[in-house]
């Protein structure tokens, strides 16, 4: 750990500005130019987007976990380009699909807050909020804009109407939310009856689907836990110290499961999540095999993906939002492409979410709206080498530290921690799990790293931000985001 005095109280908002004054000397660099209407396929791919709430990446097969996790989604693999080192730009939802959405970092979109957030009665409000602004253009816009039928099935009450997630979906369907739905079989289900209903207009179509079958409280059926439960990945048993449940919040004490002894057993708890893994997968499985028997899977590019992880005490803690190590934001990403093109092919290369938006654009040979941080994907699956610039992974919006940042070069990822006034170093290679701080043995890395991180934000206050909007949440979404744990 090195204390930086550049972060003293007295400069600390001086410090958040420099920071993020130093991320738009690389936006030159990192944009690409929009590709006009006559550059575009003669033939734009319908795309399928599916967010696995909640889901890490190290909790699937084809991510190396050791247990029958997720045998759809491995087999979807085969047919596609998995990108093993993809991060979402923060740990919660609002801000990271706000971010995928954007292709702006959080600092830029202005979602940073949640309902009744303290930070919102004081200067705060003026900078950050809930929802997406009106003027900020979202993924679907850009896709709508160019013919795609668009529509979204959410289950998430994050995701509501009046936080700008519905804006360019002609249908944004939140039925899920109200029915408080962990099991995804209905949602699913309807979005094969849209995508039934629209293939005959023979216009693209973009179908955005997220799931929460993976969410706390890890209420998935026991046939799914007894599937999982003596997976190696889970690790050795332990016995879960007398102050191992004393942080957690309570949501995820309700299952009939966390009332026993049981809840004592750390191997349970990360069984019982990893049981919702396998039901997101088996309800997944079901879906993308209507989507072949009824012969509309060649035509569709789908993407799997997550908007956060999990922590399941690696670091004595539980949840998500409240840190940025990587069971926050490592999150699997893998694009099956038209054809099964470049099926197969591993990307070792760190991306991120917010490389979706001008990827996707980009196919559909869209308009990019100004101010994107985000870098086409394509170049990464198409070729062995990336002749973009590289990649510098962001992320910030710890829920109750606003001022933490994080930068991973592929390698090496530093911590900023601006209400410690500490910068943390650790070396992923050699120390995946995050444990062992060695900023003090490698200033002169640190001091790269701290560099990059200053010019990551400082893109972020290029001109791209935009003023934030508190929206409107109905009081049984609040109600609802309160029984997931996210409210007091």
């Amino acid at each position: 750990m090195v204390k930086v005095n550049i972060f003293s109280p007295s400069v600390r908002s001086m410090a958040v500005i420099a920071l993020c004054a130093a991320v738009a000397a690389l936006s030159a660099g990192c944009s690409r130019p929009s590709v006009s209407a006559a550059e575009a396929p003669a033939k734009k791919p319908s795309i399928i987007l599916i967010v696995i709430d909640t889901l890490r990446a190290d909790y699937l097969g084809v991510y190396g976990f050791d247990g029958p996790t997720s045998p759809n989604l491995d087999q979807l693999a085969k047919d596609s380009v998995v990108f093993e080192r993809c991060s979402s730009q923060a740990p919660w939802t609002t801000p990271s699909m706000s971010s995928m959405f954007t292709s702006l970092y959080p600092e830029a979109h202005g979602v940073r807050l949640g309902p009744d957030d303290p930070r919102s009665l004081d200067g705060w409000r003026r900078r950050w909020s809930r929802a997406i602004p009106d003027s900020t253009t979202t993924l679907a816009e850009c896709l709508r804009d160019r013919g795609y039928r668009t529509a979204a099935f959410v289950a998430n009450p994050w995701l509501v109407k009046g936080l700008g997630f519905e804006q360019g979906f002609s249908i944004f369907d939140e039925s899920a939310v109200e029915r408080d739905d962990r099991n995804a079989t209905m949602l699913l289900h309807s979005g094969l009856q849209w995508l039934r209903s629209a293939k005959s207009t023979g216009d693209p179509t973009f179908l955005y689907l997220h799931l929460m079958d993976v969410h706390g409280p890890y209420s998935a059926p026991n046939f799914d836990f007894t599937q999982v439960q003596n997976s190696p990945g889970l690790g050795p048993a332990r016995t879960l110290p007398p102050t191992g449940l004393q942080h957690m919040e309570k949501y995820l004490l309700g299952p009939p499961w966390a009332k026993g002894q049981d809840r004592l057993q750390l191997r349970v708890w990360r069984g019982r999540y990893a049981a919702g893994v396998h039901a997101a997968d088996r309800r997944l499985g079901t879906f993308t095999q209507a989507l072949r028997e009824e012969n509309l899977w060649d035509e569709q590019l789908v993407i799997v993906t997550s908007d956060h992880g999990e922590e399941l005490f690696e670091h004595e803690g539980w949840d998500h939002g409240f840190n940025l190590f990587e069971h926050q934001l490592h999150v699997p990403l893998m694009i099956r492409l038209p054809g099964s093109r470049h099926a197969g092919r591993r990307v070792s290369e760190p991306v991120r979410l917010v490389d979706l938006m001008p990827t996707l654009t980009n196919l559909a040979g869209a308009e990019d709206p100004p101010g994107m941080v985000g870098l086409d994907l394509l170049p990464l699956a198409e070729s062995s080498e990336d002749t973009q610039t590289k990649r510098a992974v962001f992320a910030t919006s710890v829920k109750d530290r606003p001022g933490d940042t994080s930068i991973f070069d592929g390698r090496y990822k530093l911590i900023s921690d601006l209400s410690k006034r500490q910068l943390r170093l650790y070396d992923l290679v050699v120390d995946p799990g995050e444990r062992t701080d060695i900023a003090g043995k490698q200033p002169a890395i640190v001091a790269r790293l701290s560099q990059a991180l200053g010019r990551e934000i400082s893109r972020v206050t290029s001109g791209a931000s935009s003023d934030g909007r508190v929206g409107e949440i109905p009081k049984e979404q609040l109600d609802r985001l309160r029984a997931l744990g996210y409210l007091n």
